[in-house]
């Protein structure tokens, strides 16, 4: 192989925009159980950074990503691993993605599989090409999806869409990820990385807090929660009368330079 495969990789390709990019391409980028505690320690380290607003997540080589490694499942299983309904580590990285005050973007170059349908669905943006497609492959096996991936099904696609999804086990391809709300963006194959890259340097020119306020009671809208008296105290904590105006005379003053 032309490169060594690694846990996933960090760079800053830009102001206030870092880049994590699944690095296994050789397997499809599958995740081992390392890859998502280097995954999740790399989302703190954006998340803790006063000079990151915007995450793009990608896959190097032909898959954004097939999931879990199976081959780790099986093991986990035949050690006696339980499911409970608790949190895994998987949806614990997924949780974390989808609760970062950090605007993310799915940068979908391939196949999504498993899991990862999930990490992209955590996403706030998912950008993908002609050549996608996805599949939830877990009913086939007998395996229970955890709760915060059926509930991110739901929420970002609908009940019939996710029942279909997670019951029939079938491969959709781009178009239909679009349709149905998967996807946010359809691109060419050569732009995905381009169009995530140049839509994560618009978002990072926005207010963060601002954007963080929006993006958490967003959420909490999607699941009924969006006018309770914690998410209303989150907008008005995000309210800032000087940024404001610091913004707008800023915004004035470009359109009088253009």
């Amino acid at each position: 192989m032309s490169e060594a495969e690694s846990g996933p990789v960090f760079s800053r390709p830009s102001a206030h925009v870092a880049l994590i990019e699944l690095n296994r391409p050789q397997s499809a980028n599958r995740l081992e159980p390392q890859d998502l505690e280097v995954l999740r320690s790399h989302i703190d380290e954006c998340e803790s950074s006063a000079d990151v607003r915007v995450l793009v997540l990608a896959g190097r080589g032909n898959y954004f990503s097939a999931g879990f490694d199976l081959r780790a499942l099986a093991d986990g299983l035949r050690s006696g691993v339980r499911f409970d309904g608790a949190d895994s580590a998987f949806e614990a990285v997924a949780n974390r993605l989808d609760s970062s005050k950090l605007i993310s973007i799915a940068a979908l170059n391939g196949p999504v599989l498993g899991g990862a349908t999930d990490l992209a669905l955590a996403c706030d943006f998912r950008m993908g090409s002609s050549e996608v497609f996805m599949q939830m492959p877990a009913a086939k096996f007998g395996l229970p999806l955890y709760a915060g991936a059926l509930q991110r099904y739901v929420s970002r696609m609908g009940l019939n869409h996710a029942k279909r999804l997670v019951f029939m086990a079938e491969r959709v391809g781009a178009q239909e990820m679009l349709d149905m709300g998967f996807l946010t963006a359809l691109v060419r194959p050569s732009e995905v990385m381009a169009m995530a890259l140049s839509q994560a340097a618009h978002l990072a020119t926005m207010p963060p807090k601002n954007m963080a306020a929006l993006k958490q009671v967003l959420n909490a809208s999607a699941l009924g929660e969006g006018t309770a008296v914690s998410q209303r105290e989150v907008l008005a904590r995000a309210f800032d009368p000087e940024a404001i105006l610091q913004n707008i005379a800023a915004s004035q003053a470009a359109r009088r330079k253009g």
